[in-house]
């Protein structure tokens, strides 16, 4: 029962992310920039549950995300499945209990995903005008943006990260 309790806070958590995401942050845009949530919880969840659970919730949340949205549908998918795996490696190799080791990761991996649906939209859409100003703008706000909000939320996810981990043992095991 408490392997399915553990599963169901999980997706719950996730649903609330993708909610707060679509229905919050949307409102609170920073120079014009949105802060991507999603990034925080699927590294956040990687490095504590490994790369097979990371793996899953990235393409979860992905899936969800790029239903909730006009993106070219499975770009968001991809990206985020991916991020969990390769997040999902390293765990063990950066102290959880460090406060700054979240934030940073947090930091690079949102710099890169943005850097990549940067290039697809200047593939799906080539008269769109990429200058220098504009991303530094997108990639340093929006990376500033998340490492702020993985600083306030950091405790929760320490709790969250903790419960899977007590349950992995016998459920996240892939």
């Amino acid at each position: 029962m408490k392997k399915i309790l553990v599963g169901l806070l999980t997706i719950v958590v996730l649903l609330l992310f993708l909610w707060l995401q679509i229905n919050v942050f949307n409102y609170f845009a920073l120079f014009g920039v949105i802060p991507n949530i999603g990034i925080i919880l699927i590294v956040a969840i990687s490095m504590y549950a490994g790369k097979n659970i990371g793996a899953v919730t990235g393409f979860i949340y992905g899936l969800v995300f790029d239903s909730c949205f006009e993106i070219s549908f499975g770009l968001y998918t991809l990206l985020f499945l991916l991020m969990g795996y390769a997040i999902g490696q390293i765990k063990g190799k950066f102290a959880l209990d460090n406060k700054f080791s979240l934030p940073i990761i947090v930091a690079v991996t949102t710099i890169i995903v943005e850097i990549i649906n940067l290039i697809f939209l200047n593939l799906k859409q080539p008269a769109f005008d990429i200058s220098f100003l504009y991303v530094t703008k997108v990639l340093l706000l929006e990376s500033a943006y998340n490492v702020l909000l993985t600083l306030l939320a950091y405790k929760p996810l320490m709790l969250l990260g903790d419960i899977i981990n007590r349950s992995r043992r016998a459920y996240y095991e892939l």
